[in-house]
């Protein structure tokens, strides 16, 4: 945990992210947004870019969610404020 001006900063939780790629696709990098921020946005435009081809964007870019949290080790998100 880490305080900043009188709160205190817990680290965030690998489930939580996987969880949030599993229903939320691309959104689940705005939970680590400091350091994910690229793939958010980059996410974002390819679903935009190609809305007119359906559920292919959609479907790709949420297994990248998925795989890429899934990934993660673990220490990232628990030292994520530090």
């Amino acid at each position: 945990m880490e305080m900043r001006k009188g709160k205190i900063r817990q680290g965030k939780n690998k489930t939580t992210a996987v969880l949030l790629a599993v229903f939320l696709s691309q959104w689940t990098w705005v939970y680590t947004y400091r350091d994910n921020a690229w793939k958010f946005w980059t996410a974002l435009a390819i679903n935009m870019l190609f809305f007119w081809m359906w559920f292919i964007p959609p479907i790709l870019t949420n297994l990248w969610a998925i795989i890429d949290n899934a990934t993660a080790d673990p220490e990232y998100f628990e030292n994520y404020w530090k």
